[in-house]
């Protein structure tokens, strides 16, 4: 059996390595009025970490939010499966969620996605900023503002 090899999918994925400070506005939940999806914002901060695991196949990022008075907490490992010839992430946070997002890269522009949450982050041509946006929706309805955010690396 031959060992497996990094490949320039994973390099992409260099990216995102080092730590971040991310603000923002976070817009979903319950209340959420399809009139005016965004009128409930609450700010949003977090510091963020992705840091390649022993091996250099798989990426854990790490994150410790604020959202309005609520803590949010979790932990991402990111990869990519040759056999599939697709990225992959699989979500852990203190919510309970564990949502598998599949993603997908062109330039500097990454799409997550899973059924009921996507998100676009645009990494700056310097990589030193991420500009985030999420959307969400319940069932099969009409996808809303989630959050948008910026992320900074922190040096």
């Amino acid at each position: 059996m031959t060992a497996p090899q990094r490949s320039q999918a994973h390099r992409q994925l260099d990216v995102f390595v080092g730590s971040w400070r991310a603000r923002g506005e976070s817009f979903g939940g319950p209340e959420q009025s399809a009139e005016d999806p965004r009128a409930l914002a609450v700010t949003w901060t977090s510091e963020e970490t992705y840091e390649w695991l022993p091996g250099g196949f798989f990426m854990l990022h790490s994150w410790d939010a604020r959202i309005g008075t609520h803590a949010f907490k979790g932990t991402e490992i990111l990869g990519y499966d040759e056999a599939k010839g697709a990225y992959f992430t699989h979500m852990f946070d203190n919510a309970g969620n564990h949502p598998e997002y599949t993603a997908t890269v062109s330039g500097n522009l990454w799409i997550f996605t899973e059924q009921s949450t996507r998100a676009a982050v645009t990494v700056s041509n310097d990589g030193n900023r991420m500009d985030l946006r999420w959307e969400w929706r319940q069932g099969d309805g009409e996808w809303r503002p989630l959050c948008d955010r910026t992320a900074n690396r922190v040096r």
